[in-house]
């Protein structure tokens, strides 16, 4: 149940404040008033916030969750069945706990009079800015059911997405992890155990050996300061991408790279264009679809693209004039939505573009694998290489000693 902060005055005028628990803000209001205070100012209350989100931080809720709820909901809303009694049949049918109990206060905070995005506003970190605002569209509209669909269908595509980008970076960061574990065995454990051979055999050892073996000895001694070093080297890359300006010039640096540049490009054009197509088929103003999904994109130069689009249409432009003022936004995805924007029919051209990028997005991905593979294992098999040198050289000079024919 939501609290409300609140200061009153009692039929003497005298000043009162404190914490109400109610549904609504509307009926937390009028059970002062049945109480027979006069309300001065009532808000709900900062401190209680972190509970508004607690049953989602206890334990995640997953996309797919998320889609069925959407999915169900728009199934039960369509068929004639009440708001109220979808959320407790979602409520009942949800395996997880966690979100059982987030749909449940949904349900309790629309029973008091809540609108449904106001309630999901109450979840911020669960439900999407993008959703709540179709969905707040779709209550006004009286299409919420439908919106509810093109809500699931969107979430769906973004995860599709994202499980495209992450099957092909898979066998990547398997080889990766798997080279990284047989460079620390070798140089933790092999390397020591030739050196002390080669130090008992009088052998002096050669540059790579005396330095391979140094890093031995330093990460046996300080395992925890090498950890720690790990430690602060990625946190200080994520604080770093943080700060707007280190951001915009890695995103630069990144769309500018050859294969995945491409590949950056066309995964933000496929989101940004599904989700401004399912806005507009939603009844979401054209500008404030776009300033939406401004926020969606995550490269900060095609935001800024975006952004000063979205000022041109302000000003009377068409969008597709607005977007090819910068590069960044590619060529054929223009003339789609020029086309759109000339027969009317904007939204239903934008799905295209999003359906066209999504197929070019699985070629790209094949380049940047077969791209990337090739210079991983160079790059690996080099230190791999070095670490040999350092075992081998003095086996040779082991060799010359004891054979010297």
């Amino acid at each position: 149940m939501p609290a409300y902060a609140y200061q009153v005055r009692d039929q003497r005028g005298k000043k009162l404040k404190g914490i109400i628990e109610a549904a609504s803000q509307k009926i937390a209001a009028d059970n002062l008033l049945r109480e027979g205070y006069f309300v001065t100012t009532i808000q709900p209350n900062q401190s209680f916030s972190f509970s508004n989100d607690f049953f989602s931080l206890s334990k995640p809720v997953s996309s797919d969750q998320l889609t069925m709820f959407y999915f169900q909901l728009g199934n039960l809303v369509e068929a004639g069945v009440p708001l109220l009694a979808a959320l407790h049949a979602a409520a009942k049918q949800s395996e997880c706990e966690s979100f059982k109990k987030i749909v449940q206060d949904l349900a309790s905070r629309v029973e008091g009079g809540m609108s449904f995005s106001e309630a999901l506003s109450c979840y911020e970190k669960t439900f999407p800015m993008l959703y709540r605002s179709m969905i707040r569209v779709g209550e006004t509209s009286g299409k919420l059911a439908e919106t509810l669909r093109y809500v699931s269908e969107l979430n769906e595509a973004n995860d599709e997405l994202k499980h495209q980008v992450r099957s092909a970076l898979a066998y990547p960061i398997v080889l990766m992890t798997a080279s990284i574990a047989v460079i620390i065995f070798m140089v933790v454990w092999i390397i020591p155990t030739f050196t002390m051979i080669f130090q008992k055999a009088g052998i002096p050892l050669p540059l790579p050996t005396r330095v391979v073996y140094e890093l031995s000895l330093w990460l046996q001694s300080n395992p925890l300061l090498a950890a720690g070093f790990l430690l602060i080297f990625v946190t200080g890359f994520q604080f770093l991408n943080r700060v707007p300006t280190v951001k915009y010039f890695l995103d630069r640096f990144w769309l500018s790279t050859p294969s995945l540049g491409l590949l950056i490009q066309r995964v933000e054009v496929a989101r940004w264009s599904r989700s401004v197509a399912l806005m507009l088929s939603s009844g979401v103003p054209i500008l404030q679809a776009l300033e939406i999904s401004e926020n969606l994109t995550h490269n900060l130069l095609i935001r800024d693209v975006l952004t000063q689009a979205r000022t041109g249409v302000q000003s009377g432009g068409k969008l597709a004039d607005s977007l090819g003022k910068s590069a960044a936004f590619p060529l054929d995805a223009l003339q789609m939505i020029a086309t759109g924007e000339s027969s009317g029919m904007l939204d239903k051209m934008l799905y295209k573009v999003a359906n066209f990028y999504d197929q070019l997005i699985q070629r790209t991905l094949k380049k940047v694998t077969a791209m990337i593979e090739p210079i991983f294992i160079l790059f690996m098999g080099g230190i791999i290489a070095f670490i040999m040198l350092s075992i081998l050289l003095p086996i040779f000079d082991m060799i010359k000693i004891f054979n010297p024919s």
